[in-house]
């Protein structure tokens, strides 16, 4: 499991809210590590100023909190909060209409509102408000949610019928595909609570309460795989070209680093490896992760479910990752990170530029992408002015990785 921390939207919703109080949550969101703060779209602006050089995501409440609003204004909103800094929405589906069979019409809502944070990059998180439903309203809005393209579907909004319940979690989690996400909100406010969310199948809580959930109880210690001692299991994907380049000379290094200290590492160079990009076919949407295409992404994919920790090396190739890592990326789309083990991931870079602002982009990419999974970030080793095969040697770099490598 990922920090307690990186499951929190730091939340403030509360009608008397002011900015002084939004600048206060976006600084304890901050110190905290949370994964976002939610905030009313008045305030994307005033977050966005607050968390401005940190990692903390800025998430909009959208028709909030009855959803009873036409799908224009929904619409309106929801560009207006992305202009501003929302990275993600979370809207509140049309129930009322649901509850009277209207399907079409609470689908082409979330629709809309999917399509409009889409040009901006945005994610949505539908809120059911899974008080005020049966279980076969919230199981047909979920798939509802699904078709529209939401990323996530949520319980509640705090102001309804009820909060989250582990059943609502458990029937949401059955009821979406493995590329759907469930967060749970409305009630949350401690600990047990949250690790029960958890363990029904939440990939995210949104709670005002986030100090308080996250704070270890005197005389316990924090459930940290990553503290505990033991051997380890590691995927490593190099994605070099180069069999004997720089990133090479990394990867034997961290190997050679874990393998000392115990770990078994399996090494994958993807260079060398059948594997297709993805076609978007959406086949392991319906099929529990499965893909459609028969090739050696095969050979990888059992890992995540076995291993502890993934390693990416690449070269930077035009501030990004190389096309062999980038397409073993974009094939994990059929992951299911909730059945999977790992917990951690590595990424191992050379490049051969000496401007060290070079690696930036693609850190920022491996930071989405990992964070967006849930994996925590164990380390990022970099290696700069190495062009040609042979440059690395002697480079600090090397120590670095070795010491990460042993250090797990």
């Amino acid at each position: 499991m990922k920090h307690l921390e990186k499951y929190i939207d730091h939340t403030l919703l509360k009608p008397a809210a002011g900015i002084a109080d939004i600048e206060q949550l976006c600084k304890e969101a901050k110190e905290h590590g949370f994964y976002a703060v939610c905030v009313n779209s008045r305030f994307v602006p005033v977050a966005k100023k607050a968390l401005e050089g940190s990692d903390v995501k800025i998430a909009s409440v959208i028709g909030f909190p009855l959803g009873a609003m036409s799908t224009a204004a929904k619409v309106f909103e929801t560009e207006n909060s992305c202009e501003n800094g929302a990275e993600e929405i979370d809207m509140v589906m049309e129930y009322g209409l649901l509850k009277e069979g209207h399907k079409q019409a609470v689908f082409d809502d979330i629709k809309a509102v999917v399509d409009a944070a889409a040009k901006y990059g945005a994610i949505v998180k539908v809120i059911l408000e899974t008080g005020a439903l049966t279980d076969g309203e919230i199981v047909d809005a979920c798939k509802l949610s699904e078709e529209a393209g939401a990323a996530f579907v949520k319980t509640s909004t705090g102001f309804g019928e009820g909060g989250a319940t582990v059943h609502a979690v458990e029937l949401m989690r059955k009821s979406v595909g493995p590329n759907v996400k469930v967060k749970a909100s409305g009630g949350i406010r401690d600990r047990e609570t949250a690790l029960a969310m958890i363990e029904a199948g939440a990939d995210r809580i949104g709670a005002s309460a986030g100090i308080a959930i996250c704070t270890v109880p005197e005389g316990e210690e924090e459930n940290d795989p990553f503290e505990k001692e033991g051997p380890k299991n590691i995927l490593v994907l190099n994605g070099s070209p180069k069999m004997s380049g720089n990133t090479a000379a990394l990867v034997d290094a961290f190997c050679r680093g874990a393998q000392e200290a115990g770990h078994t590492v399996h090494v994958f160079n993807v260079a060398n490896l059948n594997v297709h990009p993805c076609t978007d076919c959406q086949y392991c949407f319906d099929h529990a992760g499965e893909c459609v295409l028969q090739d050696d992404m095969k050979r990888i994919m059992p890992h995540l479910y076995a291993d502890d920790v993934i390693v990416f090396a690449t070269p930077v190739y035009f501030y990004g990752f190389s096309a062999q890592i980038k397409t073993v990326l974009d094939r994990m789309i059929c992951m299911q990170p909730s059945k999977m083990t790992v917990k951690g991931s590595i990424l191992l870079s050379p490049y051969g530029d000496t401007d060290t602002t070079v690696p930036k982009p693609m850190i920022a990419m491996y930071k989405a992408f990992t964070g967006y999974i849930g994996w925590k970030n164990l380390g990022i080793v970099t290696a700069e002015n190495c062009m040609d095969p042979g440059d690395i040697q002697g480079h600090r770099a090397l120590a670095e990785a070795e010491a990460l490598g042993k250090n797990l």
